[in-house]
């Protein structure tokens, strides 16, 4: 028999039916498979897995029941399937006369027949590894057909070398002319122009090894850099900080941070309103372009595969051109197609509903927090404890990590009060520390630096250390850009998040990335955990921080794609270059962007 450690029978609404344990199971991986994969709109992934332990499921709409199989090792996956399938039956038709609505039953018995189950399977599983008696080669289809080849060319004017004659007749002075083009009147190549190579003009330097003025003064290229003239700082300001209209309204919002859609909803209703006054007879919308061409029963519909394929195809396709990373987009509409198949619309309901609505519903629980992320609220607290609140940004090169970091420096000082200390741990890139100590001037804000080619875990620590003696109450860490696949330089990070332990750690990356997204921050969240010094409690992201997100209109599935991968929420989108252009994301105006 194939090694399976249990099996368990429930209904949706959390009620244990029957189950079985032939290996006890460390832990509670049922609960992790319930909260983290079922009630996660993860349904249409194959298999699941957690520690040691793998996880295989069907689910029953007919009568809202779910069987789950947990396994070590490594198992087919038809196997799988079929002991699902078979116990599903069988355990259906040993209690359709007692089920009703599933919470009259309260124990069922059903070791017997499963254990035949399984016996059914595991034979038809040993049958099918039993090698079948081999034809013989004439017996085979490609033996009959070979034979039947060899008859026709044995045919005459049919041979194998009137036809290879006759092809390379034809044609053969197109096929001399075709391998002599590009030869001259006389046969002979012409010559390729020679092209002129540009020779790189050598920088004039001083032989004698004297000090020239003339010619240091053309080789200093730092002129242009920021100064701390007051003209120079107040360019910067009027940079970063916009004019007194945007500072005043930040002031003056009531919410922590301005919420994505507000201050546009109102406009963008009355363009909408204007469009369809414009085309009375368009179809608008994602859904109503995928539902079109499905019959629309309205009252106790059965919703099947053949209703539900053309129209998850279409919403698949069209996720995907709104920036969603194709994998997400086929697992989420494998979860929609699972949690549907099988279920009849409810009265006065049509079926464009009933799946507009399960559609719906599966992207708000996604992109919804499990648990709250408040920066500002963290940080207040963290304070009234006296300790210092650290915050780690890090992410793939020129996402704008740094800017992002001023403005949520900028957001802590004006909304709560905050004393922030800025860290410059970007070590490696030319430039860093002085983008940072420009960011400084204009927020007014310290920064703590030591420099390049020093080990960012030691700089941060040191900082940390340093705000708490001189009285700081928030430290915000700027990393070093890296791309994902970078070992070293991942597993230094992984050093810098496991020594200094800060209150949270922010992926930082781009709303203008599909597919990139799942690979960029699930390798940074592998990173962390697999390089982590305590193996026991590893710490991966916690959230994330969006940027460039008002240059991608309604391409916002990088939103949807990278919330999928980690489980953990969006903090702040960014909207801008100026310090008050952080917002917190809307799940429901996410939703209805990438709906149409």
């Amino acid at each position: 028999m194939a090694m399976i450690d249990a099996f368990y029978i429930f209904t949706k609404g959390g009620l244990l039916l029957w189950s079985t344990q032939f290996v006890k199971v460390k832990g509670n991986p049922l609960d992790w498979l319930i909260k983290e994969v079922l009630l996660e709109e993860r349904m249409g992934e194959a298999t699941a897995k957690k520690d040691e332990y793998g996880f295989k499921w069907k689910l029953v709409n007919e009568m809202d029941l779910f069987f789950v199989v947990v396994y070590q090792g490594i198992l087919q996956i038809a196997y799988l399937e079929g002991l699902l399938s078979m116990v599903a039956k069988e355990f259906l038709s040993h209690v359709a006369d007692a089920f009703g609505n599933g919470l009259s039953i309260k124990h069922v018995d059903f070791d017997s027949a499963f254990l035949e189950c399984r016996r059914k399977v595991d034979k038809e599983a040993l049958e099918s590894k039993r090698p079948k008696n081999a034809k013989s080669f004439t017996d085979a289809k490609k033996g009959t057909a070979a034979e039947k080849s060899r008859e026709e060319k044995s045919l005459p004017g049919s041979s194998p070398e009137n036809a290879k004659k006759g092809k390379s007749g034809e044609g053969g002075d197109d096929d001399d002319e075709a391998k002599g083009g590009g030869k001259g009147k006389n046969g002979k190549k012409e010559p390729a122009e020679e092209k002129t190579k540009k020779v790189k003009q050598n920088r004039h330097w001083d032989g004698d090894g004297k000090f020239n003025k003339k010619l240091a003064d053309e080789l200093d290229f730092s002129k242009n850099k920021p100064n701390d003239s007051k003209e120079a700082l107040d360019a910067q300001k009027a940079a970063f900080l916009g004019d007194s209209d945007d500072e005043q309204q930040w002031a003056k919002a009531e919410d922590e941070v301005e919420s994505l859609s507000s201050g546009s909803a109102s406009e963008a209703e009355e363009e909408a309103k204007e469009e369809v006054k414009q085309k009375p007879g368009r179809v608008n919308g994602l859904f109503k372009t995928l539902t079109r061409g499905v019959k629309n029963l309205t009252g106790d519909a059965l919703l099947t595969d053949e209703d539900l394929a053309p129209i998850l195809k279409t919403f698949k396709t069209e996720l995907m051109s709104k920036n969603v990373a194709a994998d997400v987009a086929n697992q989420l509409a494998d979860s929609v197609r699972t949690s549907l198949v099988g279920k009849r619309t409810a009265r006065l309901t049509s079926m464009t509903s009933t799946v507009k609505t399960a559609l719906q519903e599966a992207m708000e629980t996604l992109l919804t927090p499990k648990k709250s992320v408040d920066v500002l609220r963290a940080a207040m607290a963290a304070k009234n404890t006296g300790r210092v609140y650290t915050v780690v940004f890090l992410g793939v090169n020129g996402v704008g990590k740094s800017t992002n970091l001023a403005k949520v420096a900028y957001y802590l000082k004006h909304k709560g009060g905050l004393d922030v200390l800025i860290c410059a741990c970007d070590t490696f890139r030319a430039g860093a520390v002085e983008q940072l100590k420009t960011h400084s001037r204009c927020l007014d804000v310290p920064v703590f630096e030591r420099g390049y080619g020093k080990d960012p875990s030691d700089i941060a620590k040191a900082a940390i250390a340093h705000a708490k003696n001189v009285g700081h109450d928030v430290v915000l860490v700027d990393t070093a850009g890296r791309m994902q696949d970078n070992e070293p330089l991942m597993r230094a990070l992984a050093k810098l998040v496991a020594v200094n332990t800060p209150d949270l750690v922010l992926f930082v990356g781009e709303a203008l990335v599909g597919n990139d997204a799942i690979d960029q921050v699930s390798k940074f969240n592998r990173a962390l955990i697999d390089y982590s010094h305590d193996r026991r409690n590893p710490r991966g992201i916690d959230g994330m921080l969006l940027t460039k997100y008002d240059t991608v209109d309604d391409k916002v599935g990088a939103a949807l794609s990278m919330v999928y991968v980690t489980g953990q929420p969006i903090v702040f989108v960014g909207t801008g270059q100026k310090y008050t252009h952080l917002r917190k994301m809307q799940v429901k105006e996410v939703v209805k962007t990438l709906m149409g």
